[in-house]
């Protein structure tokens, strides 16, 4: 049986990623993020799943799928222990194409136009930083407390911890 769920946001926990990625390094890129999404989980032997509808334990395959995307997909990267080791490459520009398995016509081309990054390691003081695109004049703005100043995108990359990327659905 399917079951189809509507989404705002994916959250990819970055330590179950490196895990599920055998990867000795603590680089990951943010596709790594959405294959560790798609992987399958196998229930068979021991770990059988009940079936409400027939009544006993059988083998089972569970997936997520991305069938149709949001013109805003919003992505929240956990840490467990707010573990900072672990660094994430991402580009301004995202395609999740490969990862849409149903609806072509869905969006799968995004822009990134928001970045919240942690700045600040200590559980104590926690000091958080956003970078936006302006839609008006395409540049990049770092808010900083009270302060607004211009920034590019390698900034806006390279600055403290993401926590939160806000990408914006773009005709190709």
């Amino acid at each position: 049986m399917h079951e189809i769920q509507c989404f705002y946001f994916l959250e990819f926990s970055l330590e179950k990623v490196k895990a599920f990625k055998n990867k000795n390094e603590n680089l990951l890129n943010i596709y790594d993020c959405f294959d560790y999404y798609q992987k399958k989980d196998y229930f068979d032997s021991e770990n059988r799943i009940y079936c409400n509808r027939c009544m006993t334990k059988s083998n089972n395959t569970n997936n997520y799928e991305l069938l149709i995307c949001p013109k805003s997909l919003i992505i929240s990267l956990n840490r467990v222990d707010d573990n900072y080791d672990i660094k994430l490459y991402f580009e301004e520009f995202l395609d999740i194409k490969k990862y849409v398995n149903h609806y072509k016509e869905s969006p799968s081309y995004y822009e990134l136009i928001g970045i919240v990054c942690n700045c600040d390691f200590s559980k104590e003081n926690d000091y958080f930083v956003a970078f936006c695109k302006s839609f008006k004049d395409l540049n990049w703005y770092k808010y900083d407390n009270e302060k607004v100043n211009l920034s590019l995108f390698q900034e806006a990359s390279s600055t403290g911890i993401p926590y939160i990327l806000f990408y914006s659905y773009i005709q190709r």
